[in-house]
């Protein structure tokens, strides 16, 4: 089974922290045996403020550009955090949050499939 990749960057509003970026580079290494090879992913920001993953979201794609990482572009998740926006039990309390998390879910699914189907993981 192929694994996907959905990364979401720390409340940041300055490019990607050092850690993840090493992480990252880590994984894309020894030079031929990239993790991020072909593999579908898509990025999702949350914050206090509006926009305020925006820049680690653009500087994020670059590098998953760089891994060779196809890159979902149709719908970006700017997502504003607010204390009751997610309950306990992983419920959304916004309704119109949750159907814009939900259609982005479908179209990240779709996303996958067509890039599976165009460029098949090797076993």
């Amino acid at each position: 089974m192929s694994m996907q990749c959905c990364l979401l960057p720390p409340n940041t509003t300055v490019p990607l922290p050092g850690a993840l970026k090493n992480a990252i580079d880590w994984a894309s290494r020894p030079w031929g045996q990239n993790a991020f090879s072909r593999k579908p992913s898509g990025v999702v920001g949350t914050s206090p403020g509006s926009i305020g993953t925006a820049v680690a979201q653009q500087h994020l794609r670059s590098v998953l550009c760089f891994c060779n990482s196809p890159l979902m572009n149709t719908m970006e998740v700017y997502l504003q955090t607010t204390p009751d926006l997610i309950d306990d039990d992983g419920n959304i309390s916004n309704p119109s949050t949750a159907d814009f998390l939900r259609k982005y879910m479908q179209e990240y699914a779709l996303f996958v499939q067509r890039v599976l189907t165009v460029l098949p993981r090797e076993s």
